[in-house]
C-alpha cells in the first residue's frame, strides 16, 4: 500500500469535486505540467487513490477488489465515477499515452512506464431531453432531473506499476469543460456532444458477432442486468499497461495520443453500453491502426448480450481494409 504523502490531504470526495487544488506549483516535472496545464487544477495523488479504492471496496458486485489489478486505462474510468456525481446518460472519451522513464542512476532494472490518461465524461443527458421536448412536446417529458444534471467533467491521471499496484496514480488533475466549448470537442471524429452514436460510423466496422460473457465474472450491475462503463473498457483496453509505438506520444500534454477510446452509456432507446477505440501508432508494417467495437445489452437474464467487432485501418493500400478483411 502506498504510504501516506507528506503533503496536505483533502478531507474528502467534496473538496476534490470543488476544484480545489493541494498539489504544488507547476514545475519541470512533466507529470506535474500534464495535470496542471490547459485549464486543468491539480489534485493530491494520494487522495485520489484512496477515493477510488473506497469506492470500490463500496460495491459488493464490483469486477475489482481493489484497484491494484486494474490497468491504467480501467482505473482512469473508475475514479472519474468515484469523484464524480453519478449521470446516466453520458459520453466518456478516454486518451491515453505512455513515456518510458530510465531509472535513477544506479538503481537496477529497465526503464519504467508511466502512462498518461486523459478522462472526460460529457452528460448528454440534457441534449436527449431538448430533442424529446421538440418531438413530444415539454409537458409529455420528464423534467430535467430525470435525465441527469452534472456538468461535463474531464480528469487527468499519471500512473506507473508501484509495489504490485498495476497502476499507482502518481499524479491527477480535475476540469470542468463549459458548455460552449463542450461543443468543439470531438469523439474518434464527431463531436463529442452529439446525440447520435458517434461510434456507428468511426470506421467500416467487420459485422458485429456475439460473444461469450464470463459466466465467472461479475459483468453486470444492478437489476437492470447492465454492464458498467468500466468493465466494458475493461473488457477493451485492460490489459494495456505498457504498449511500444513508433512515436512518442504519451508524451505530456501532446495531442497525438497512441490510444483513444470512446464509452456510451444509455443513449439509446434501449439501456446499455457502447465502447470503442483507436490504437494508432502500431509497429506493424501492414496495420497502421487498431479498431475494436463492444456492444452490450442488459437482457433480464444472468448474463447480458455481447458483440464485438473490429475494423483496419491500413499502411498501405486502401485506408481501410473491407469490412471483415485484414490490410494487404
Amino acid at each position: 500500500m502506498r504510504q501516506s504523502s507528506k503533503r496536505q490531504v483533502l478531507s474528502g470526495a467534496a473538496a476534490l469535486l470543488m476544484g480545489m487544488s493541494v498539489a504544488t506549483s507547476v514545475s519541470a516535472n512533466p507529470a506535474t505540467r500534464f495535470v496542471s496545464e490547459s485549464g486543468y487544477q491539480p489534485v493530491d495523488a494520494d487522495t485520489v487513490w484512496q477515493q477510488v479504492n473506497n469506492a470500490l471496496r463500496a460495491k459488493a458486485d464490483s469486477l475489482f477488489q481493489p484497484g491494484a489489478e486494474l490497468g491504467p486505462i480501467p482505473l482512469s474510468v473508475v475514479a472519474l465515477d468515484a469523484l464524480e456525481p453519478a449521470l446516466e446518460r453520458t459520453r466518456y472519451r478516454v486518451r491515453y499515452g505512455i513515456n518510458w522513464v530510465a531509472p535513477p542512476e544506479g538503481s537496477a532494472g529497465g526503464p519504467v512506464p508511466v502512462s498518461y490518461v486523459e478522462v472526460a465524461r460529457f452528460n448528454i443527458g440534457p441534449a436527449i431531453r431538448e430533442g424529446l421536448i421538440d418531438s413530444l412536446g415539454k409537458e409529455n417529458v420528464a423534467n430535467a432531473e430525470a435525465f441527469g444534471v452534472g456538468p461535463n467533467t474531464s480528469w487527468r491521471f499519471v500512473t506507473q506499476p508501484v509495489m504490485g499496484n498495476r497502476a499507482m496514480i502518481m499524479s491527477a488533475g480535475r476540469t470542468e469543460i463549459d458548455d460552449q466549448a463542450a461543443q468543439n470537442e470531438m469523439c474518434l471524429g464527431s463531436p463529442c456532444m452529439g446525440v447520435a452514436s458517434v461510434i456507428d460510423n468511426a470506421a467500416p466496422w467487420s459485422d458485429m458477432q456475439p460473444v461469450e460473457t464470463w459466466p465467472d465474472t461479475p459483468l453486470v450491475t444492478g437489476s437492470q442486468q447492465m454492464v458498467s462503463p468500466v468493465i466494458a473498457i475493461n473488457q477493451l483496453l485492460g490489459e494495456v499497461d505498457s504498449i511500444e509505438t513508433d512515436s512518442p506520444a504519451g508524451a505530456p500534454a501532446q495531442p497525438d495520443w497512441s490510444i483513444e477510446a470512446v464509452i456510451e452509456s444509455n443513449l439509446g432507446q434501449d439501456l446499455g453500453i457502447e465502447a470503442a477505440y483507436r490504437w494508432g501508432n502500431l509497429l506493424d508494417d501492414s496495420i497502421g491502426t487498431l479498431w475494436q467495437r463492444l456492444a452490450t445489452f442488459g437482457m433480464g437474464g444472468d448474463q447480458p448480450a455481447a458483440f464485438r467487432a473490429e475494423a483496419f485501418e491500413c499502411n498501405r493500400g486502401p485506408a481501410f481494409a473491407a469490412p471483415g478483411e485484414y490490410c494487404p
